[in-house]
């Protein structure tokens, strides 16, 4: 811990021209004696650290000192300072505001005026529309846990609207389908398995530790899973003009047929399951199943039990 400190004690100050012992003391949690011996440390270690008196000094290094950055052009930086950026917003891992650190270094002082954020030419937001401080705090948690090595407990909903507890060694976190996933090995089903992290509740970082096991990258793919244990279809969707938008944002370009009287069809394959259910019901009048017969008796059943939810009425 105390390298990785040292470590980044250099990239701070290389970053900026001054900071003070309080400043560092707060950003690290450690106390400012222990700050005076990191600086200490780093001198000896031939990093020339200069001490500069006033309401406005600090420590700093030599002006003349400098750092090779030729290795990556501005442009990469960039676009790798934008990618951890909008992934800190999320996570908030203290590792990456020290590779930040590291990285904005690089960017030449020239470069670093008050419209240097701006010059992006591309922004990165993982947070979903609806997302809140909830998932923040979760995503939070389990990068910790991960970072940490450290096992994790929670209520879970699965798929079955079931309500289950596990015992899990978190892995990674994974972004999908603009949702985020808890990828891990659970203890209780002793395999690993793929968690949605809005359906995590009383979520639990224990004391106990646990050695990082290879984790299988296959459990990544799991449509073929999904697919072998349900009848697949090849559908056929037509749907108003007036929800065209809506079509274009849920189905991929080649699936999607343009008819001239303003309506259109959408072919696709995919398993039968409360998801395609949700997502045809979800377009209320807007569509019509074409193709097959099957599903167009499964979507009319369910519409007669939604009219038998409002007969009392």
């Amino acid at each position: 811990m105390k390298l990785e400190r040292l470590l980044a004690i250099i990239m701070l100050l290389l970053n900026r021209k001054h900071i003070n012992a309080k400043e560092l003391a707060e950003y690290f949690e450690v106390s400012r004696r222990t700050i005076y011996r990191d600086i200490d440390t780093i001198n000896q270690a031939g990093i020339p650290i200069v001490s500069y008196m006033g309401a406005e000094g600090g420590f700093g290094i030599m002006e003349n000192y400098k750092i090779d950055t030729n290795f990556l052009d501005e442009i990469e930086i960039n676009s790798i300072i934008t990618a951890l950026r909008n992934i800190n917003n999320t996570v908030n891992s203290r590792k990456i505001c020290y590779t930040l650190e590291k990285l904005e270094n690089m960017i030449p002082l020239k470069e670093k005026g008050s419209n240097y954020r701006n010059k992006f030419s591309i922004n990165i937001d993982y947070n979903s529309w609806s997302s809140n401080n909830t998932d923040k705090d979760k995503l939070k948690t389990l990068n910790m846990a991960i970072d940490e090595k450290r096992i994790i407990n929670f209520d879970y909903i699965n798929t079955k609207g079931e309500y289950t507890h596990r015992i899990v060694e978190p892995l990674s976190l994974l972004l999908k389908d603009f949702a985020w996933y808890l990828h891990g090995y659970c203890r209780i089903k002793e395999d690993y398995r793929i968690f949605k992290i809005k359906r995590m509740h009383k979520l639990n970082i224990t004391v106990d530790l646990f050695t990082r096991k290879e984790s299988p990258l296959e459990v990544l793919d799991y449509n073929e899973k999904w697919y072998n244990d349900k009848p697949v279809h090849n559908i056929i969707l037509k749907f108003t003009s007036n929800v065209k938008t809506r079509v274009v944002d849920y189905f991929n370009e080649e699936q999607i047929q343009f008819n001239e009287d303003g309506t259109t069809n959408v072919n696709f394959t995919f398993p039968e399951d409360d998801w395609l259910f949700e997502l045809i019901l979800g377009f209320g009048s807007q569509v019509e199943v074409i193709e097959p017969l099957c599903l167009r008796r499964l979507i009319r059943q369910k519409a007669i039990e939604m009219i038998n939810i409002y007969k009392k009425d």
